[in-house]
């Protein structure tokens, strides 16, 4: 009989592992109270934090070559069909703060400037509060990475807003417009006169408005002959859109049920007389019935995901103070795990208050901040019986993209 393992979190790496347990025959069944970690990810797709890869090329004096992926974490991106992952180099992306950061990989989205050298990069002008192309465009030309490979970005006059409202609505609202092929055909023509006015460029980098269920970049720059993609931005990127509908895409065609709920609590063993001793029993909040599977994947993500809640004693407390100490951080749903950072377990704290957020919780020198550490602690990815974690759920990891895909795969394998 096929093993069932329920996926709590429906992120990148609560799909990973439902892709690796039905790749393993298992029934699987995710289940998410909402939006997550991903689906406000801004898309790039790093392996390792970016700003390490930054000062390691600094020292070198050059770009590091690309890590390689394992085969299941190439299969399943090809799957997913969302991102590009260059084999021998990684990428190099704009942000809308003017950075020019490296990456492993990227959503198809995003203009890629990693293969430009001694061009122009057109920054169209749109009125919208959160896009300053003469600003961008200054900042962006002044970055060590443009100044090296002779990139100039050039801020120019094109009607890319069609409408009156697109001054304010919000970005994901103009991208789901861009999924119209009448509004893409609009804007390719609005761009190529562009082009055509500036002189030729070689690319054009706009704001993070090209699809919602898809990117549409691709379409855009096969038909205009030069690379169009959006800068990159941070939470609240379209980019989560077109997670969640390949996601979704994803998740129906390898046959796993997928579900909205909030948990409550996991525990061990399944509920009943003459039931086995191994198994696992969910509560979902508004359900009276327990669900039962034979193991549970946490993908809930940490800290900044909501995963993970800092509860010092105080916070519970009434008219008196607590009665006690206790460990100041908790999983967001009740489970019999151990909370922890990469240095070990947390103990009992002595104040009421907890660690002083604004000292820990950010990274300093060489020292990881408490946002990128604090997690279940596991051995490997098995944080008790039947529970095993992956992602930013899991204590001491790196909060990228890749490792919560290397993380739901191998949990999705050994649960």
């Amino acid at each position: 009989m096929a093993r069932s393992i329920l996926v709590i979190g429906a992120g990148v790496a609560g799909l990973a592992a439902a892709w690796s347990a039905r790749r393993r025959g298992a029934q699987v069944a995710v289940i998410s109270a909402g939006v997550g970690e991903t689906a406000l990810a801004g898309g790039a797709v790093d392996d390792v934090p970016w700003e390490q890869v930054e000062r390691a090329s600094r020292l070198l004096g050059g770009d590091l070559p690309a890590s390689d992926l394992a085969p299941a974490a190439r299969q399943f991106a090809a799957e997913l069909g969302l991102w590009e992952l260059p084999q021998a180099a990684g990428v190099r992306l704009a942000t809308v703060a003017g950075r020019i950061r490296p990456a492993r990989g990227r959503d198809r989205a995003l203009l890629d400037l990693g293969p430009l050298r001694r061009t122009r990069v057109l920054v169209p002008r749109a009125a919208r509060a959160a896009w300053d192309a003469d600003a961008l465009a200054q900042a962006l030309t002044d970055e060590p990475f443009a100044r090296a490979r002779g990139l100039r970005f050039l801020p120019i006059d094109a009607p890319i807003l069609r409408f009156d409202d697109e001054r304010h609505i919000a970005d994901g609202d103009i991208a789901a417009r861009h999924d119209d092929p009448a509004r893409l055909s609009w804007l390719l023509d609005r761009l190529r006169q562009a082009l055509e006015s500036a002189g030729g460029a070689g690319a054009i980098l706009l704001g993070p408005w090209l699809g919602a269920s898809a990117p549409r970049a691709e379409a855009l720059a096969a038909r205009l002959g030069v690379p169009v993609g959006e800068a990159l931005m941070g939470a609240g990127s379209p980019a989560g859109l077109r997670f969640e509908a390949a996601r979704d895409a994803l998740l129906a065609t390898i046959g796993a049920t997928q579900r909205l709920g909030r948990v409550r609590a996991v525990s061990g063993g399944y509920p009943g007389p003459g039931a086995p001793d191994e198994g696992v029993t969910i509560l979902v909040e508004g359900e009276d019935v327990p669900l039962a599977a034979d193991a549970v994947v946490l993908a809930i993500g940490g800290l900044a995901g909501g995963g993970i809640a800092y509860a010092p004693p105080a916070s519970g407390a009434g008219a008196d103070l607590a009665a006690r100490g206790a460990v100041p951080f908790a999983l967001s749903i009740a489970a019999p795990v151990t909370m922890g950072d990469h240095r070990g377990a947390f103990g009992v704290v002595s104040s009421m208050q907890g660690p002083e957020l604004d000292a820990v919780a950010w990274p300093r020198g060489e020292r990881v901040g408490a946002l990128e550490a604090v997690g279940v602690r596991c051995e490997g990815v098995r944080a008790a019986p039947g529970i095993l974690a992956a992602g930013s759920t899991i204590a001491g990891r790196a909060r990228t993209v890749l490792d919560a895909v290397t993380t739901g795969l191998r949990a999705g394998a050994e649960a």
